[in-house]
């Protein structure tokens, strides 16, 4: 493999700039990737900057001759279609990384040699694979915080129905951001983009697996958007964060397994969370990110901070923290002193306006620290020689005065997922039911013709029945299958 890279200092150029190789970062089957010197100009000066890029190089449809990539005779069709995909992958992901910090960036792809390159962010940190490695088994808590952005990330990419589908340790780079250890998902090289009708949105040649972290469909080759297949690949992302172990692969995950090892370590919840999401039936399994997080125990909207761990320039990450803190500290306390001088010199200033400088004002009012039908502290005041004694009088302690506010609402709890049966009007669906409505895995039998799915126009007749998932009453996926049990369709709005 080492004899199909390009060699050290190689100059690239896609016309809009020259990037010089210094080193392989990686490759694989279908690329390899380098870390490059490119040149910049701000302004009157020129500078350098490192980047990474890929190259296309799927090493079975081809060969290098010096510096040019040649497919070979025999596979010139699969070669032609690899890089269309390549060429795509690198496109999308122009498109996405200008709008989650959490998903590598590319900056531009070009042809040359022969085949193609995109160049993206160098990431100069660690993988997740190579931190858990150097540090050991991290704790639930730790791993969660750690994986939540990359959970966000790939719900964006289901929005835009990808899937991933190489969601893994090794594919999981950590960099120090402002405020903390960034995760970045990378390695697009197997994602595929379906389109609303199903289809892909190009040929998609490429097909892989990653032992541990693929389950059982994805062996057969994706050809429809399954959001639970990369959720699969999450949770056993997760699962080697906090065993530090690459689970075993798909056919020989056993679930008991997995409850008993985590017993002691995960919370009963989160540990039937994750199960769920390493289920082999994709069917079975976990339907969305949204209900992935709210059974480990993340908000739904939660989970895109970053969080400072333990690798390169953490520790001046956690002084920075620190030193804000102390400089924070600071502000509060000299805004309340301002605060409360002034208040003082506008007190003096209403007292001075309500009578003559010398006439000593006593207020009959009880200390603010004084207890409710407790004596207030008598004032002693020494009067003018030209003022009469004032007569005493016993001080009555202040009384509350009643708030104008409105009495603040006590937030509801969210309503909790009930198994039971929903009479639609159209059919009755039985399984999961939240504030009403269809929610999480379950059935309908149709009692009347009804449009499946407004985006699919599809419709069921009477006796027929949909096996799916929704979320709160949105439709995830499901199939619809006739009287007798023969699949129909594939709905996925």
């Amino acid at each position: 493999m080492a004899d199909n890279a390009l060699k050290e200092g190689v100059v690239l150029d896609s016309g809009a700039a020259k990037y010089r190789i210094v080193k392989v970062l990686g490759q694989g089957g279908f690329g390899i990737t380098y870390l490059v010197m490119g040149e910049l100009r701000v302004g009157n000066v020129t500078t350098e900057a490192k980047f990474a890029i890929k190259e296309h190089f799927p090493s079975a449809f081809c060969m290098r001759v010096e510096d040019r990539v040649l497919p070979r005779y025999e596979k010139l069709a699969e070669y032609e279609r690899s890089k269309a995909d390549f060429i795509a992958e690198a496109r999308k992901l122009h498109a996405l990384g200008t709008q989650n910090d959490n998903i590598v960036k590319v900056n531009e792809v070009f042809e040359m040699n022969g085949t193609a390159y995109y160049v993206m962010q160098y990431i100069n940190g660690q993988s997740l694979a190579s931190y858990v490695a150097m540090k050991g088994k991290l704790s639930y808590h730790e791993a969660l915080k750690l994986l939540a952005p990359i959970f966000d990330a790939v719900d964006f990419l289901h929005k835009s129905r990808i899937n991933h589908l190489d969601i893994k340790p090794d594919n999981i780079m950590l960099h120090a951001g402002l405020h903390g250890i960034v995760p970045v998902l990378i390695d697009f090289g197997l994602s595929v983009h379906f389109k609303r009708n199903g289809d892909k949105t190009s040929p998609k040649g490429v097909q892989g697996v990653s032992e541990g972290y693929s389950p059982l469909e994805q062996y057969a080759g994706i050809k429809e958007f399954i959001p639970a297949t990369d959720i699969y690949a999450l949770m056993a992302t997760l699962l080697y964060c906090i065993t530090g172990a690459t689970p075993k692969s798909a056919a020989e995950l056993r679930l008991p397994e997995i409850r008993s090892s985590l017993a002691k370590i995960v919370p009963q919840d989160a540990i039937a969370g994750i199960c769920k999401g390493l289920n082999k039936s994709y069917e079975d399994r976990t339907a969305s990110i949204a209900v992935l997080k709210s059974d480990l125990g993340l908000s739904a909207a939660g989970g895109t901070d970053t969080t400072v761990l333990d690798i390169a320039d953490s520790g001046k990450s956690r002084v920075r923290t620190i030193a804000y803190s102390i400089v924070a500290i600071c502000a509060v306390v000299i805004v309340l002193l301002l605060w409360s001088k002034g208040k003082g010199a506008s007190t003096a200033g209403a007292d001075a306006a309500a009578g003559t400088p010398d006439t000593a004002i006593i207020k009959n009012e009880a200390p603010a620290d004084s207890a409710p039908g407790q004596e207030a502290a008598k004032p002693t005041v020494t009067p003018e020689p030209s003022q009469a004694p004032e007569p005493k009088t016993e001080p009555q302690p202040a009384k509350p005065e009643k708030s104008t506010e409105p009495a603040k609402p006590v937030p509801a709890k969210p309503a909790a997922t009930t198994t039971g049966t929903l009479d639609l009007g159209y059919g009755t669906w039985t399984g999961g039911i939240k504030n009403g409505e269809p929610d999480g895995r379950g059935k309908i039998v149709f009692s009347a013709a009804h449009c499946v799915d407004r985006t699919t126009t599809y419709e069921a007749n009477p006796g027929d029945y949909f096996v799916a998932t929704y979320d709160n009453g949105q439709l995830i996926s499901g199939k619809l299958y006739d009287t007798y049990g023969n699949l129909i369709k594939t709905i996925i709005p």
